[in-house]
């Protein structure tokens, strides 16, 4: 047996080299072809192998949000905000506030954002003086904010983190298959798993064309699945291979109202604990490093022009979308607040603010189609917060 091993051991050597090289090949021919996609977002966002992806650091691009155009200019870590250093030698009392595109703030001059006008609120009328730094990009979910507090987040050392929770889809946003088509190619995000109802602390990474663990994680899986994610990054072949197995990036579901709805939906209550699980684990890790989460509720605009609807409007709604005749417009919030509550986070709902102040002024808070806040809805933001903080 072991003459036939070393007789065979030349053949083996050959065999497997030329499989090596011909990877090598079929890699290289891989790199030079066109991107499998189209491509995808603009300039101000990059992929990134820890986060899926980020904002470009030190962009500058001009744009146009519903006829409102400006410059938009990123900082070096790709936020859009001014310079931020992680030191504090000045001792200053710093928030740093967590978020997707609400918390980024793209749409108005950095000036105009909630995170500037809440830092000059504190600056004009507390006695120390306070930073208050934006981590928010596009389309991240709460799993991603997670992971940047850990690698980048915390190295500010702030007192505290505001982490923005929106109800549009931050709750889709924590299941697995999260992802933005840059220059060509796809860019998954990692997501938390929930093994037996308990969270895995630490991100699995996305293969596409391997189904995502969701509920029940084998042994082993991870280390297979994460493997396959990393070859995937880092894989020009695996790239243009995907649309054979993997197709289109999946396109986000625009209907935010299923949450609103109070009926039984397997896949919806999983992300809710999934949820629940990584705020609970941002909220241990903050509180470990000696600061205090804020979660802050951020309902669609939507959801705000509907509650001040009467019976004629809404019945033109329903004959659009007849789901919503059993919508309960504060359901999610009321979930949140009930969970987090008992979990020992403190929590900033401001829907019922947005609700009042439309009822008292009939001010746009929103751009019309983009739906985002516009510079009066980041300046009311940022008044609440600076109000409900004070108060606290």
């Amino acid at each position: 047996m072991l003459k036939q091993f070393w007789q065979a051991w030349p053949n083996l050597v050959l065999g497997t080299g030329g499989i090596l090289v011909a990877l090598i090949l079929l890699e290289i021919t891989a790199n030079l072809l066109p991107a499998p996609y189209d491509a995808g977002d603009a300039g101000y966002v990059v992929c990134s192998n820890e986060l899926g992806w980020r904002g470009s650091p030190n962009y500058t691009g001009s744009l146009n949000t519903d006829g409102y155009e400006h410059i938009l200019r990123h900082n070096s870590a790709g936020m859009h905000d001014q310079e931020r250093q992680q030191a504090n030698p000045a001792n200053k009392f710093r928030i740093l506030m967590l978020g997707d595109s609400f918390v980024w703030a793209g749409h108005v001059q950095e000036a105009d954002t909630a995170h500037q006008v809440l830092e000059n609120l504190f600056n004009q009328h507390q006695s120390t003086l306070s930073e208050v730094i934006s981590a928010g990009v596009t389309g991240w979910g709460t799993g991603q904010e997670l992971i940047y507090y850990r690698s980048e987040g915390r190295l500010y050392q702030p007192n505290l983190v505001l982490l923005f929770f929106y109800l549009g889809n931050d709750v889709e946003d924590n299941l697995p298959g999260e992802v933005r088509t840059l220059n060509g190619r796809n860019c998954y995000g990692p997501y938390f798993a929930l093994c037996e109802g308990q969270l895995d602390p630490t991100p699995w990474l996305q293969a596409p064309g391997i189904k995502p663990v969701m509920g029940q994680c084998p042994v082993g899986r991870k280390m297979w699945t994460n493997a396959l994610g990393w070859v995937y990054q880092h894989s020009g072949l695996y790239t243009q291979l995907e649309p054979l197995f993997a197709g289109q990036a999946r396109s986000r579901d625009s209907a935010y109202y299923p949450l609103y709805i109070p009926e039984k939906n397997e896949l919806l209550d999983y992300a809710w604990q999934s949820s629940l699980a990584i705020i609970n684990q941002l909220h241990q890790e903050v509180s470990s490093d000696g600061a205090e989460l804020v979660v802050v509720l951020v309902s669609p605009a939507d959801v705000i022009s509907l509650s001040q609807m009467n019976a004629t409007e809404l019945e033109a709604v329903y004959q659009k979308a007849p789901d919503l005749r059993k919508a309960q417009l504060d359901l999610p919030n009321r979930k949140l607040l009930e969970a987090l509550t008992d979990a020992g986070v403190r929590v900033l709902d401001l829907q019922p603010l947005f609700i009042q102040r439309f009822k008292n002024s009939r001010e746009l808070l929103f751009f019309p189609h983009d739906k985002h806040w516009n510079i009066a809805g980041n300046q009311f933001v940022a008044e609440s917060i600076y109000d409900w903080l004070s108060q606290k």
